[in-house]
């Protein structure tokens, strides 16, 4: 997972940092290996982070797997309204 080997490239992030970076370290769209190193090594450290980061995970396979299916119009429109508020 950890793109780098010496722990002194890793620069230290906050959970702020570590939130910003999630979705495109999650979608794989961090090319710069420090930065993905500082994330890793957040995630590694902090329980609030890596929980927030499994749920997304979770939560983004859930929506590949349905991406095919047909959601009833109640359930679309509660997703559309909760969407809006993040």
């Amino acid at each position: 997972m950890n793109q780098t080997n010496d722990p002194s490239d890793i620069v230290e992030i906050g959970c702020l940092e570590a939130i910003e970076a999630l979705y495109a370290y999650l979608d794989g769209e961090l090319d710069d290996p420090q930065a993905i190193a500082s994330v890793e090594h957040h995630l590694g450290h902090c329980r609030s982070c890596y929980s927030r980061t499994e749920m997304e995970r979770a939560l983004s396979e859930r929506m590949r797997r349905l991406a095919g299916s047909h959601a009833p119009e109640g359930l679309q429109t509660r997703l559309r309204e909760l969407l809006d508020k993040f």
